[in-house]
């Protein structure tokens, strides 16, 4: 197996993970709720992140080398994004 396919495996060994965390996330009500569902959504997007630029990097050639660091980077920092929230609505509800 070379590189290129253990990456991929590897990428998408880390999609199918975040989704499995998501799908068997501790069921609990209200507000605690809404702020777990966004950290899984923001790991979600974390995990897509690496998939994303791996398939880019070997099967899109409209986008250069300059470009695709700098969207891997936008999309990760929009994963922690729902991550802090996520946080931040379950210490508020918390709190509460």
């Amino acid at each position: 197996m070379d590189a290129h396919a253990i990456t991929l495996t590897l990428d998408i060994v880390l999609v199918i993970s975040a989704l499995l965390a998501l799908y068997f996330r501790p069921r609990i009500g209200g507000q605690l709720a809404v702020g777990l569902r966004l950290i899984m959504v923001g790991v979600f997007i974390l995990g897509l992140t690496h998939l994303t630029d791996t398939l880019l990097h070997d099967y899109v050639t409209a986008i250069d080398a300059t470009m695709r660091p700098l969207l891997h980077r936008a999309l990760n920092v929009i994963g922690f994004l729902f991550i802090f929230i996520g946080f931040f609505g379950m210490k508020r509800a918390i709190e509460a």
